[in-house]
Formats: C-alpha cells, structure tokens, sequence
C-alpha cells in the first residue's frame, strides 16, 4: 500500500466537486484534511489515480498526485491521527 496525497483545483465556472469526491470515498481508504487536499491509502500509482481523475474534471483544472512518506509534519491537520495509524504501511 501508499499514502497518496491528492490536491486539485476546478476552475469551470459552476464546478462540480461531486463526481471527484463520490471517486475517492468509493474507491479509497482516505482522510480529507483541507479543502481540496486527499490522503488515500492504495495500491494505485499516482499516475494512475491522476489518469482516473482527468476522466473526471475538465481539462483546464489542476489535479496533482504525489506519494508520501512516513516523514511529515503538519500544524493543526485533521489527517494527522489517521496518518499514524499502524495500518499505514507507505
């Protein structure tokens, strides 16, 4: 398994965050911590989660996907206890 951190912006006018949020809780073991910002435990590369995003969002949006690592640090985030869960394999 991996930690993926997933950010994105949705620029159209009247973006719908809906179909990207109903994905990720679906499909994910995850803890969202920020407005835009995701953690998923998975199996999946980041460049898959990103390819399945893109189907998703329009093409002027931004997504970014990126595996982190045990090292962390973070003031405040609600993802913190779920991070240090013995689960999190990284």
């Amino acid at each position: 398994m991996a930690v993926l951190l997933v950010t994105y912006d949705l620029k159209a006018p009247g973006r719908d965050y809906a179909p990207v949020h109903d994905y990720l809780k679906k499909n994910f073991t995850w803890c969202k911590g920020l407005e835009s910002v995701w953690l998923l435990d998975t199996t999946m590369s980041p460049g898959a989660v990103r390819d399945r995003l893109k189907e998703l969002v329009d093409g002027n949006d931004k997504v970014f996907v990126v595996r982190i690592t045990r090292e962390w640090a973070s003031l405040n985030f609600y993802c913190g206890d779920w991070l240090n869960k013995s689960e999190r394999t990284f």
